[in-house]
Formats: structure tokens, C-alpha cells, sequence
């Protein structure tokens, strides 16, 4: 029975996970730094009294802790992992906390960088995305165990090397997100009446509006760690330069420039309609909610 020890495994993301490697058969142990003995209890695992000695008999380790916690864990902790386990973490950013890995590991400890593109309010991996990435040399057989087995429960794997994560991260999560955040303040300092503003909205602002909210609803620590991707700063700064040139279009009376920049998005975005039709699906779902 493979043992997995999840550090951090008593906070969100990290039971969540504890309870899906339970479920399939795996033998888990979790810690964290609160000392939750009772989440454990809860989820019928282990809880790790000796963290470092519990690191040495497992045969995969998950760190699933802040993001400015996980390179500090990682070097406190893989040193004492055993030839032929895994080390793995599950946050939002790659290059350093794989480098992390591979610098304190001991040789024949494998790496494997692991980032579940879901939270932990999902109830199943099916249709869920996760991003794995391995080091050469490094992950050969724990990154086959783990992609077989996330794949038998429905999920989409993609293998990509660091770096490349966080490159396309930086636009799929920090810069999302930073826009929808950005909304949210925008109302705020704009004092508009939001649960007012929804008796005049059509589906698409209604559902705008919700993934607003969804992201303020959320844990800004994480969400503000997220932008400390190293390649983030670059896309911030182009979406704002972005802003400010089609503002300056509108507040200039400028209408066909300001239409020039939107053709030329939508010649670079490409498929536009194939687009409209899939979010139109999503419209017309909320419309038939309403009746």
C-alpha cells in the first residue's frame, strides 16, 4: 500500500486531497503547522507526531502549504525522504519550489511538481484540469503512478516543464484574476449599488458579476501570493498599458481606433465565434434558471 504523508494536509487543499488518496486505497498521514490532530480524525488518516520521521517512511510527500511557506518546508523536509519515494507540492507557481526539490532531495528521491487547476470545493476530479511537472530524470515512475492514477477518475492531465507553467499561468491565473479583483475594487471605490444593479442586468453581466464575486469570495492570501509569479509583473503592466490606450481611444472621441484595437484582439484571439456560441450555451442556461 503506497503511504503518502500530506504536509498542510489539515488546511483546504490539502485535505481535500487526503480524502481522495483515502478513498482510492492509499495510506495517508497529514500534519500541519496548527497541530489539527482532530481534521485528521475526522478524515479517519493518520496525523504525524514526528514529522521528519513520518517524511522517511512515506513513500510520497505532498506539500500543500502557502505558496511563501512551500520552498522553506521543502528544504526542511526533503532531506529526509528515502531513494525511490516522491517529493510533490500543489501550489499555484512552479520554477522555484521545483528547483527547491531538486536542490534538497537526496539523489534518487523523485520530484514531481503537481498543481491541481481546481479548489477544493469541487467534489470529483472528473473534467478537472491538472498541470504536472516533472524533472528530467527525476519523476519516471512516480510521475506515471500519479498520471494513471488522476486519469482513471476523469481528470485532464497536461505535462509541461516548469517554467512553461509559469509562464501561462501568469496570464491564466494571475492576470484573471487581477482583472476581476481590479472590477471589484473599481466598484467598491466607485460606491455602486451591486445588489441594486442586478435588477437591470442582462445574463452576461449576471454572470460577470459572479466570477467577481467568486474570486472576492476567496482566500486573499492566496490570491495575492498567486501574483508573485516572477512573469506576472510583465503581464500586469501590459494589461494596464492595454486599459489605458483604449481609455485614451474613448476619452479622446477616437471611436475608430478604439475599434481598430478591438478588431485587432479579435484577429489575434482568432475562433471568436466558436467562442460566442459556447458562451452563449452559458447564457441561455442562466436565462432558463430564471423562469
Amino acid at each position: 500500500m503506497t503511504r503518502i504523508l500530506i504536509v498542510g494536509g489539515t488546511g483546504e487543499t490539502g485535505s481535500w486531497f487526503a480524502r481522495y488518496f483515502r478513498d482510492r486505497g492509499l495510506n495517508v498521514t497529514v500534519w500541519g503547522p496548527s497541530g489539527k490532530t482532530e481534521v485528521a480524525k475526522e478524515m479517519n488518516v493518520r496525523y504525524a507526531d514526528d514529522l521528519r520521521a513520518e517524511a522517511g517512511n512515506s513513500d510520497a510527500v505532498m506539500v500543500s502549504v502557502p505558496i511563501d511557506k512551500t520552498v522553506q518546508v521543502i528544504r526542511e523536509l526533503a532531506p529526509y525522504l528515502q531513494p525511490g519515494s516522491v517529493i510533490m507540492d500543489v501550489t499555484s507557481l512552479k520554477s522555484a519550489p521545483v528547483r527547491a526539490m531538486e536542490e534538497y532531495a537526496p539523489e534518487g528521491v523523485e520530484v514531481l511538481g503537481t498543481h491541481p487547476m481546481f479548489g477544493p470545493t469541487m467534489p470529483a476530479l472528473r473534467g478537472q484540469t491538472i498541470i504536472l511537472t516533472p524533472v528530467p530524470n527525476r519523476s519516471q515512475n512516480w510521475l506515471s503512478y500519479f498520471r494513471s492514477l488522476f486519469e482513471a477518475d476523469g481528470a485532464h492531465i497536461e505535462v509541461v516543464d516548469a517554467e512553461e507553467h509559469d509562464r501561462i499561468m501568469a496570464v491564466v491565473q494571475a492576470l484573471t484574476h487581477f482583472a476581476y479583483i481590479g472590477i471589484g475594487a473599481t466598484l467598491r471605490a466607485l460606491d455602486f449599488d451591486v445588489s441594486r444593479s442586478r435588477r437591470f442586468m442582462s445574463p452576461v453581466y449576471e454572470i460577470m458579476l459572479d466570477f467577481v464575486g467568486r474570486i472576492l469570495d476567496q482566500n486573499p492570501e492566496l490570491y495575492a501570493s498567486i501574483q508573485r509569479n516572477p512573469m506576472a509583473a510583465t503581464v500586469r503592466q501590459t494589461f494596464i498599458a492595454e486599459c489605458m490606450r483604449l481609455s485614451e481611444k474613448a476619452d479622446s472621441g477616437d471611436l475608430e481606433g478604439f475599434k481598430r484595437i478591438m478588431r485587432e484582439a479579435a484577429e489575434h484571439y482568432g475562433e471568436t465565434h466558436q467562442a460566442l456560441e459556447r458562451s452563449d450555451q452559458l447564457i441561455n442556461g442562466r436565462i432558463r434558471e430564471r423562469k
